[in-house]
């Protein structure tokens, strides 16, 4: 699968490392930085919250299509088998939408439920069909260890109700959900969760890379996750 998403020598504004990879579709890594500090910069660099001072965050839009040329009659058309090239636009504030997000927390709006948390910004930013949605819902819920029977009563629960480990549930949840090919995750969501979920939400992960799609997980500690690491 062809890459989506670059560092290109990004260095954050406190930062002594300067980073530069390229994710491909399908890929999960995870970054690990020096301090939380550098870490809520590289996160708010990587989601185009900040401008880079020093190089760019890039993300693929697609092939570049070369013109076919006339061949005359009589003449075999050449193929060209070389790849064709990346098409890339740097990461701007107004482009944010095109990175789906996953908050240490869960990032929930307190006087929302649970529904709305997840649904309203989807339909704010891709105008998704309901009917689209609810299945698309199930189908990571399913895949994240919620039993069928509790579906209701979580999406009708506001956040103030939810334990720590549901709040970070809806979290990557609402992600998932984002029509966004890269996702950028705070390792910290994956605190204090028991291992049986933390399997469950890296399986749900691994379903979304495979959607030809990219996610960087980024953390400021050494953490027991099953993905490859940036050197």
């Amino acid at each position: 699968m062809g890459p989506l998403y670059k560092f290109d020598s990004v260095q954050s504004e406190d930062g002594q490392q300067v980073y530069s990879f390229v994710l491909n579709a399908g890929q999960i890594r995870l970054l690990q930085v020096a301090s939380r500090a550098e870490k809520d910069a590289v996160i708010d660099l990587a989601l185009g919250r900040l401008v880079c001072n020093n190089g760019s965050i890039e993300f693929a839009q697609g092939e570049r299509r070369h013109r076919q040329q006339a061949v005359p009659t009589g003449q075999e058309r050449r193929h060209n088998s070389q790849p064709l090239p990346v098409i890339w636009r740097k990461l701007m504030p107004g482009l944010a939408s095109n990175v789906a997000w996953v908050a240490a927390q869960g990032g929930l709006i307190s006087n929302l439920k649970v529904w709305e948390n997840i649904t309203l910004p989807l339909w704010y930013a891709s105008r998704r069909d309901v009917d689209a949605t609810e299945k698309e819902l199930v189908y990571w819920l399913e895949i994240m260890g919620l039993p069928h029977d509790m579906f209701a009563e979580f999406m009708a629960a506001p956040p103030y109700r939810l334990e720590m480990w549901q709040r970070k549930f809806a979290g990557l949840l609402r992600a998932l959900l984002h029509p966004a090919k890269v996702m950028v995750v705070d390792a910290t969501v994956f605190e204090e969760v028991e291992q049986s979920l933390v399997n469950r939400w890296a399986a749900a992960l691994d379903a979304y890379a495979a959607q030809s799609r990219t996610v960087l997980v980024v953390s400021d500690k050494a953490m027991a996750l099953p993905w490859e690491k940036i050197e």
